[in-house]
C-alpha cells in the first residue's frame, strides 16, 4: 500500500511539473520571447537578367511593421538596427505599415529614415494602410525617404527595377501599368503585399516579395495555420514558392496584428543576395544568433521557475498526507 502511494505521488509530481512547465512556459514564450526574437534569414537568388555589374547585390526585405498599440516600437527599432547592420544595397518594404491610425505612420517614417542603403528604400502598401488612409500613409512614408510604388516602377540601378502594385484586397492593383516601363530583358523586384499578386508577374524570371500572412503568427501544433483574408486556396504562407518563372518569397513580417503574440513563428528580416544566372533560390541558415540565445535563456528561466513551483506544490502535498 505504501509502495502504491509512493508511485502515485511521483506520478502526480511529474504530471504537475509538466503541466506547470507548459502552462507557464508557452504563454511566456509567445508573449515575451518570440515577438522580440528577430530572425535574420539569408538567401541567394539567381536572376538570369541581372546585369553582371550587379552580381552580388543585396536586398533587405521587411514587411508588416504594424506600428501601433500591438507592436512595440522597440521591435521596429531593432528591425531597423539589424537591417542597417546587414549593410544591404537596397531595402524593400511590402506594406501594412500601420495598425489602426494613419498618425502612426509619422513616427514610423522617422524610424525608417534611419535606413541608409545606397540604392534607396522602396515600398508598396498593404491592406491595413488602405483601410486607414492610403494617401496619408503614403505621404508620411515618402516624407521619410521611402519611394512608394502604387502601380508603378522605378529603376533601382542600371538594369534592375523595382515594381510595386496596390494591394489585391483593398487597393486597385494594375500590374500592366506597373510593369509597362520595365524592359522585357531587365531584372526586377516585384513588390506585392498579398502573395497572390505574384500571378501578375508569373511569366517573368523576377524576385517577387510579399508579406500579409505573418507566417501564421500563432502556429499551434496539430491545428491549421490561420490564413489571412484574400488568400483562399493560395498554397503558401511563408518561405519560398516558384510560380512559373517568378520566384516568390513570403516574409513572416516584423510586427503583429490583433494580438501581441507570436508562437513558433518569429519576426523576420530577410536578406537576399542576387546572383546572375539560372536556378532556384538557395535559403541559408535562418536564426540570428543573438535572438536564439536570448530566447533559449528566457525559456530556460521560465522552465526553472515552473520546476520550483512544482517542487513547492509537491512538498505541500506530502505534508498534507
Amino acid at each position: 500500500m505504501a509502495k502504491r502511494r509512493s508511485l502515485s505521488r511521483r506520478t502526480f509530481l511529474r504530471l504537475l511539473g509538466g503541466t506547470l512547465a507548459v502552462g507557464v512556459g508557452l504563454p511566456a514564450e509567445a508573449r515575451y520571447i518570440e515577438p522580440y526574437a528577430l530572425d535574420v534569414t539569408r538567401h541567394t537568388v539567381p536572376l538570369p537578367d541581372l546585369p553582371p555589374a550587379l552580381d552580388g547585390l543585396t536586398v533587405a526585405h521587411l514587411t508588416d511593421l504594424h506600428r501601433g498599440l500591438v507592436t512595440p516600437d522597440s521591435v521596429l527599432a531593432d528591425a531597423v538596427a539589424v537591417t542597417n547592420a546587414l549593410r544591404p544595397d537596397v531595402v524593400v518594404l511590402t506594406g501594412d505599415f500601420v495598425q489602426a491610425h494613419y498618425r502612426d505612420a509619422v513616427p514610423l517614417a522617422r524610424m525608417l529614415a534611419g535606413l541608409r542603403p545606397r540604392f534607396g528604400v522602396w515600398g508598396c502598401l498593404g491592406n491595413h494602410d488602405y483601410f486607414i488612409d492610403s494617401n496619408k500613409v503614403t505621404a508620411a512614408l515618402e516624407a521619410g525617404g521611402v519611394r512608394m510604388l502604387r502601380n508603378a516602377a522605378g529603376e533601382v540601378a542600371p538594369g534592375l527595377w523595382a515594381v510595386g502594385i496596390e494591394d489585391t484586397l483593398r487597393g486597385k492593383p494594375d500590374a500592366h501599368k506597373a510593369m509597362e516601363p520595365v524592359p522585357r530583358d531587365a531584372a526586377a523586384l516585384f513588390l506585392t503585399h498579398n502573395p497572390v499578386g505574384v500571378f501578375a508577374c508569373h511569366d517573368r524570371p523576377w524576385l517577387a516579395l510579399s508579406g500579409h500572412t505573418h507566417g501564421g503568427q500563432i502556429c499551434v501544433p496539430f491545428l491549421p495555420t490561420p490564413r489571412p483574408p484574400g488568400m483562399q486556396g493560395f498554397p503558401l504562407l511563408a518561405g519560398w514558392g516558384v510560380f512559373d518563372q517568378a520566384r516568390l518569397y513570403v516574409n513572416r513580417g516584423v510586427g503583429m496584428g490583433m494580438l501581441p503574440l507570436r508562437f513558433r513563428c518569429r519576426p523576420e528580416v530577410a536578406l537576399f543576395m542576387l546572383r546572375r544566372g539560372e536556378g532556384m533560390p538557395d535559403p541559408g541558415p535562418g536564426l540570428a544568433i543573438r535572438a536564439f540565445h536570448t530566447a533559449r535563456r528566457v525559456a530556460g528561466d521560465a522552465r526553472d521557475g515552473a520546476k520550483k513551483v512544482a517542487r513547492r506544490a509537491g512538498d505541500a502535498w506530502r505534508r498534507a498526507q
